[in-house]
């Protein structure tokens, strides 16, 4: 059977359209022609001779599309072998864009996106083919193109600033505009500047990625560390726990040739003396931000982590950048030592790889026991809850610490 469609379903297809942005693209692209034409599917003859109340409510259905401006309803006569020669509805025509546009109660949405369209292109016209095809950010933007526009000018005549975004002084433009819409901004600069103005290696958002991309200073991640050896920190006036931005970090020359990594903090300021040495703490899986920090590749790293398949992921992660970095009390022999301390990871939080590739044989085959739960089932020894004894013992026994440090 043919199925008729109704003009509710003939405006509802329109109207998906429309909001597909369908004929926006093809006006933007100078390939939208009119009359549009919209076929339509005939009764067949046995639907006259069965259904034929049915196909009188169609026709009487259509019959309204006549009633509207610039719209027609086109019919053909057609040869039916029982009920003879009929007249029968087989095309709509709509005349124009405005017609349509006023059919769908699009017609003020239409002429706004029009000004805009033109406006944008007429102040950025390099960014002329990239509006054809994404004519939603027109419309959904809409009531802040004349700050993005100002935004874009500026990054034109000002690329690389070099300043903070508070600092950026653009007419009729609040800085929290633009941390607002990084996103959109991003799009547009990516067209507009000119590929020496743009670092490629920074492609997201997240982590100050705007920011990186196109030039512009940003708050630093910071770095807290302990200096582990009393005759450095009387060089440093006394000072030994510091935190600073991790750009200065990497410039530092403490002229040390041992450093510790610890998460937790209290860990890491009840960290004890230790010649020519330093220990980080507080970063989890920030210790990513190290891996630019030239001068820890000449130093010997001990990261000492949660004995729990994330702690494993993150010893693996860090290895990846510093190969020779050791662990610390990451071991079996420690971990059942602390058997009455144990406790789970966070329910279905357990690390999803099945291998780590930056770990030892030892770390691997403890690794894939908590995975299996030989013990427990997510089975987790936290770092803070380990007698500081057993960490001064594990610290002897690497000969970090005098044999009679515990007596």
């Amino acid at each position: 059977m043919t199925k008729l469609t109704t003009s509710v379903e003939i405006k509802a297809k329109l109207q998906k359209q429309w909001s597909q942005f369908k004929f926006h693209k093809l006006w933007a692209a100078k390939q939208l022609e009119f009359p549009l034409s919209i076929k339509l599917a005939k009764p067949t003859d046995k639907q006259l001779l069965h259904e034929y109340s049915q196909v009188q409510v169609w026709l009487d259905d259509l019959q309204r599309f006549t009633l509207i401006k610039g719209v027609t309803l086109l019919k053909q006569q057609v040869n039916y072998s029982k009920m003879g020669k009929q007249f029968m509805p087989v095309t709509i025509e709509i005349a124009d864009i405005e017609t349509l546009a006023r059919y769908l109660n699009k017609w003020q949405q239409w002429q706004k996106f029009i000004q805009l369209f033109e406006q944008i292109c007429k102040q950025l016209p390099l960014i002329t083919d990239w509006l054809a095809q994404n004519p939603a950010q027109i419309e959904k933007y809409q009531s802040s193109w004349s700050q993005l526009v100002n935004v874009c000018l500026y990054f034109i005549k000002h690329p690389t600033p070099n300043c903070y975004i508070r600092q950026l002084d653009i007419p009729n433009v609040d800085t929290k505009f633009i941390e607002q819409h990084k996103a959109i901004l991003k799009q547009l600069l990516d067209q507009l500047l000119d590929l020496k103005y743009i670092d490629q290696q920074y492609n997201k958002l997240t982590e100050h990625g705007f920011e990186k991309r196109f030039g512009l200073l940003h708050e630093q991640p910071q770095i807290r560390f302990r200096v582990l050896d009393p005759q450095l920190s009387q060089e440093l006036l006394g000072i030994n726990d510091l935190t600073i931005p991790i750009e200065q970090f990497n410039q530092l020359n403490l002229m040390v040739d041992r450093v510790f990594i610890t998460e937790n903090k209290v860990n890491g300021l009840a960290f004890p003396a230790i010649n020519n040495a330093i220990v980080i703490f507080g970063l989890g899986y920030g210790v990513q931000i190290l891996k630019q920090t030239d001068w820890l590749k000449k130093c010997q790293i001990h990261y000492w982590g949660d004995i729990d398949t994330h702690g494993f992921a993150i010893l693996s992660q860090l290895r990846s950048y510093f190969p020779k970095t050791q662990s610390l009390l990451m071991d079996q022999q420690t971990l059942l030592a602390c058997k009455t301390l144990w406790g789970c990871e966070v329910k279905h939080q357990c690390h999803k790889a099945k291998q780590l590739p930056h770990l030892t044989d030892e770390e691997q085959t403890l690794y894939q026991q908590l995975k299996q739960g030989k013990w427990a089932e997510r089975l987790r020894l936290e770092q803070e809850l380990i007698p500081i004894s057993i960490l001064l013992e594990g610290l002897i026994s690497k000969k970090l610490l005098p044999s009679d440090f515990l007596i």
